[in-house]
């Protein structure tokens, strides 16, 4: 159960917010002049940062060939316009056997500088067919049998990309030099030079394939990780789309929610309506997410509110036993 001193901590949170933590900044730019990174933006950022979704996935088994890898970056140093190029590579093969090929080389001339973004910007696409073919795959679509083996085996773990800045003086920022985990605790900081390509299996929705007990973890913006725990997903009689679990939160709490069938993955996604909390009528209770049929496993994004006080907003991960 959820320890009783969480309402003493949104309290304390209340009157810490307004006090910056410098630590989470680990590239302080007035201070540090060889700050110089290629940061994550747009859609990318707030798949991982925000939802807790891949940054960008594809489906092998359903691909169509117009899948593309995109991501903004803007540029972060103390001279904005030391940058001369980025040079985007996905790495080949997996453990040992790896190496680098280069997908695109992006000159500075084509960053931006306007009002979307603070300091120089750039949206960087790469076809999903001329990545598998840099990496020795046939592209043709639907894709083989021998190439969805291939992205769900050999890359089972997403197809990395890594993006080197070639500086104005002939220094390089590599990707590789991207290794301090301090940059992760902020999103403003987030690096675009080590992203990942998710290649995500794909099953036909079962309506019937939900009920049972999961381990659930949360990641909360107010109060971090807790769990996992146990729930359990019980089928509702009239309407095989719609469960409920008895045990939300880790509080006992009842909610439902409803499963979207279809056999699109960006549809394919989980609704819960705002709902009282039957323990606490004052609160209220919504969320949204995304499945997989495949894993049955579940992301669903929550926002828990007492009038116009958050509670809590958080990410709730959920994996069949």
């Amino acid at each position: 159960m959820k320890k009783n001193y969480i309402l003493l901590l949104i309290a304390l949170f209340a009157m810490v917010v307004s006090c910056r933590d410098e630590s989470l900044d680990p590239l302080l730019f007035q201070k540090v002049k060889k700050g110089t990174i290629l940061a994550l933006r747009g859609t990318q950022l707030d798949n991982v940062y925000n939802k807790g979704i891949p940054g960008a996935e594809v489906f092998p088994k359903i691909a169509v060939g117009t899948e593309k890898f995109v991501f903004d970056g803007e540029f972060l140093s103390d001279d904005p316009s030391s940058l001369t190029s980025v040079d985007v590579y996905a790495i080949k093969g997996s453990g040992a056997a790896t190496s680098r090929v280069l997908l695109t080389n992006v000159p500075f001339s084509q960053f931006k500088t306007d009002s979307k973004y603070p300091r120089p910007w750039v949206t960087i696409s790469i076809d999903f067919k001329d990545i598998l073919s840099k990496l020795g795959l046939a592209n043709t679509f639907p894709l083989s049998l021998a190439t969805v083996n291939s992205l769900l085996t050999t890359y089972r773990l997403g197809i990395n990309i890594e993006c080197d800045l070639n500086l104005t003086d002939g220094t390089k920022v590599l990707a590789s030099q991207i290794v301090a985990q301090g940059l992760f605790g902020s999103n403003q900081f987030y690096p675009a030079m080590r992203l990942n390509y998710a290649m995500t299996d794909y099953c036909s929705y079962d309506a019937n394939s939900w009920a049972g007990t999961y381990d659930a973890t949360e990641l909360s913006e107010l109060f971090g990780a807790y769990g996992p725990y146990d729930v359990t997903f019980v089928q509702d009689g009239a309407n095989p789309n719609r469960y409920t679990t008895s045990n939300w939160y880790d509080s006992g709490i009842p909610i439902f929610f409803t499963f979207s069938p279809s056999v699109n993955p960006a549809t394919q996604i989980i609704t819960v309506p705002s709902q009282p909390n039957p323990n606490n009528a004052a609160r209220t209770i919504v969320g949204s997410g995304t499945y997989n049929q495949c894993l049955n496993e579940a992301s669903i994004s929550f926002t828990y509110t007492q009038g116009t006080t958050v509670l809590d907003q958080f990410i709730w991960k959920l994996a069949k036993q």
